[in-house]
């Protein structure tokens, strides 16, 4: 499987990210803020982004990556959903970006420190699933987050129409206008790539 995030744009933050990573595990634990790490998370980076390779053993650490996510969503105050786009490949693949920088740390730190990059794009409560379609490709993503990312291409002069968490032709053609000026996939899809350059990464 083959990873297509905005890898610069999101390893600095990724990488501050990890270094808050005692703070995020002080929350909880013993009393030295220490916690056992069971199944996968235990393993390496390396061994991770190996597995990405071969179909069925991304599907474990992918199963294993989308229940730490989660997790985080229940345990943690004002955070619904930590992704705001299908989960399916994308928290996997921000943990890869991460992994790919630090083969030897553990896919559980690793997993936190992607979290900590990407809490900014954080859907606070639940609001409907939208179904955005473009070159014969659909995805769903929450309505609220497609609000921000409409918002966020107003601001920038890209998009002319209403962040009112409706998909449009219009709102596709500013995604792909977006992408182009960005160099990432021009999928005129709110995918996780235009998420953090447009949020994330300004």
């Amino acid at each position: 499987m083959s990873v297509c995030l905005a890898r610069h744009a999101l390893l600095s933050i990724a990488l501050a990210g990890s270094a808050c990573l005692g703070a995020g595990a002080a929350q909880a634990a013993d009393a030295n803020g220490s916690f056992a790490i069971r199944g996968i998370g235990s393993q390496t980076c390396a061994t991770y982004v190996a597995a990405l390779a071969k179909p069925e053993e991304f599907t474990r650490y992918g199963n294993w990556l989308l229940g730490y996510a989660t997790a985080h969503n229940r345990l943690v105050p004002d955070a619904y959903d930590i992704i705001p786009t299908e989960p399916g490949v994308d928290f996997p693949n921000v943990v890869a970006v991460v992994c790919r920088s630090n083969p030897q740390m553990l896919l559980e730190n690793a997993a936190s420190s992607a979290v900590t990059a990407i809490r900014p794009l954080r859907q606070t409560a639940a609001s409907p699933l939208v179904q955005v379609s473009a070159d014969g490709k659909t995805v769903s993503i929450h309505q609220d987050s497609l609000k921000r990312l409409q918002a966020a291409l107003i601001a920038r002069q890209i998009f002319k129409g209403a962040a009112n968490g409706a998909p449009s032709a219009a709102f596709t053609d500013a995604l792909k206008a977006f992408q182009r000026s960005e160099r990432i996939a021009v999928t005129g899809l709110p995918d996780i790539d235009t998420f953090i350059r447009a949020i994330v990464k300004r």
